[in-house]
């Protein structure tokens, strides 16, 4: 997969916008949006970009889920998904989560509703990410 699917470790946000230059202005708003709220949320998370389809993982070989993380950031035509590998488990009292899985996403589709949500979502990685300190295996076990 790394041959087909090379990753950029800990890009910033030129190399981010490069890959999604071809995007719908709002995909590429709302993506460097979600971007940047996820580390305001884990400023310490280890993250890496996949060069092909520009989803952004964050805290691979950091936290649970046999070493695939916490969450992902991934850019679609029309939104923009922030996808919580063990959503199930957090509490979401916003109700922005969707999905009926152990992972849980929000798909915003302007930087406007990631500035309108940011409280929430915030609140939900934090929880993703100290329920990965928490128990490593959290994802694994569950």
């Amino acid at each position: 997969m790394a041959k087909t699917h090379p990753h950029v470790d800990r890009p910033d946000d030129s190399v981010l916008a490069a890959l999604v230059a071809s995007r719908a202005a709002a995909v590429r708003d709302t993506y460097l949006a979600l971007h940047r709220l996820v580390l305001e949320a884990v400023p310490d998370v280890e993250f890496s970009v996949d060069t092909v389809d520009a989803s952004i993982g964050y805290g691979q070989h950091q936290y649970g889920y046999n070493g695939w993380g916490m969450a992902a950031v991934t850019p679609y035509t029309q939104w923009v998904s922030l996808t919580l590998l063990d959503g199930a488990l957090l509490v979401d009292p916003g109700g922005l989560l969707e999905g009926t899985r152990q992972m849980r996403h929000v798909k915003p589709r302007s930087a406007a509703q990631v500035a309108d949500r940011r409280d929430a979502l915030l609140a939900l990685v934090r929880q993703a990410a100290a329920l990965h300190q928490a128990d490593p295996a959290a994802g694994a076990a569950s």
